[in-house]
């Protein structure tokens, strides 16, 4: 493809973007904890969460971490799912297994839709967080909640 063509402008567009992206990053990385303040709002609207997401995608793990609540709430909506997961994805399984489960635990307390158990299910097995999933589905399995128990059978492995 010769560097005239319309696609070669559009990646020619892209990589300056990608380049912008890179060099806008520095000061997040010298200011974590501005970065998790600013993301953490940004997350929460629904005009900025998809940048906040790619953002998140690009920036270094403790900031994935220390927005994992946040992160966890932005999942139960089903368009931004797929795009939590990968950038909890992102996580060392150490810090994954250290900061999800109790986020997830947090949040089932607040949330009693079998959709909640079933996102932060699919979560779970995504990570390969087994012993999280497993406190899920038996805490689903007891559920008045037939919707709610079905996640659990669901998962019948764990």
């Amino acid at each position: 493809m010769s560097n005239t063509e319309p696609e070669w402008e559009s990646f020619s567009d892209a990589l300056a973007a990608a380049g912008a992206l890179s060099r806008s990053l520095v000061p997040l990385r010298q200011d974590g904890d501005a970065a998790v303040r600013a993301l953490g709002e940004a997350l929460k609207s629904f005009e900025t969460r998809d940048e906040a997401l790619l953002l998140l995608a690009a920036l270094d793990t403790d900031i994935t971490e220390a927005l994992v609540p946040s992160l966890l709430q932005t999942a139960l909506r089903v368009r931004d799912t797929l795009l939590v997961r990968q950038v909890l994805g992102r996580l060392p399984h150490s810090a994954a297994e250290a900061a999800v489960p109790p986020a997830v635990r947090n949040l089932l307390d607040e949330a009693a839709e079998s959709d909640d158990y079933r996102r932060m299910a699919e979560l779970l097995d995504h990570l390969g967080l087994d012993a999280a999933l497993r406190d899920l589905c038996v805490r689903a399995r007891d559920s008045v909640d037939g919707e709610i128990r079905e996640v659990a059978e669901d998962f019948p492995a764990v």
